[in-house]
């Protein structure tokens, strides 16, 4: 069964939350690739006050290094400690075109952060988590989405990737632990700036 709801609902779900990661109020989205993640993740953050947004793609090594402990401590090392210890974040985000690390982004102290991608719903990140979402499409849409943003020349890298992020999902059961399920397949006529379609967990 699925509910369209507003983004507001997952704003109080956040505010309400009693965790926090530091100062910060965390938010993390996981799913599929191409399951509209990012979509979800840009509306919540220009519905939150003074929310910054970090993609996963930010933080992964190129193809090979993207779901691996590398990047899990890359994640906690960059963002999640600097919180904790009330630092500002630091790194250098990966660039896809030139295939290596490049721009600098420095945050500080947000009241809000959303992290999205593969591999953000994951121990020992989730403890510090006000609100964990999931998004759900199926591997042929999400497959189809990616190529159309992104190009048929990764074709092959993103079937590839689809084998790996199942496994991912799999071994850290990433579903099952989210708080929110979120319909990335629904034909609900919605607008994703301020709605979203919940399912049933």
């Amino acid at each position: 069964m699925t509910q369209v709801s507003p983004i507001t609902e997952l704003i109080h779900q956040i505010d309400s939350s009693s965790v926090t990661c530091g100062e910060t109020k965390l938010i993390c989205i996981d799913g599929p690739a191409g399951s509209g993640k990012t979509t979800l993740a840009t509306s919540l953050s220009k519905l939150l006050d003074k929310a910054h947004l970090i993609h996963m793609d930010e933080i992964y090594d190129g193809w090979e290094q993207a779901l691996t402990k590398n990047t899990t401590n890359n994640l906690i090392k960059w963002i999640i400690s600097p919180l904790i210890s009330k630092q500002p974040i630091e790194f250098h985000k990966f660039d896809w075109n030139l295939m290596k690390r490049n721009q600098k982004v420095r945050i500080e102290n947000p009241k809000y952060l959303i992290i999205e991608g593969v591999g953000s719903v994951i121990d020992p990140v989730i403890q510090y988590c006000a609100l964990k979402i999931w998004v759900q499409t199926k591997p042929e849409v999400g497959l189809l989405r990616v190529l159309n943003r992104d190009g048929d020349q990764i074709e092959a890298e993103m079937r590839k990737w689809q084998i790996l992020e199942t496994k991912h999902f799999l071994k850290y059961q990433t579903k099952e632990i989210c708080d929110v399920w979120v319909d990335g397949d629904s034909k609900e006529n919605i607008d994703t700036s301020s709605q979203f379609v919940r399912t049933n967990r």
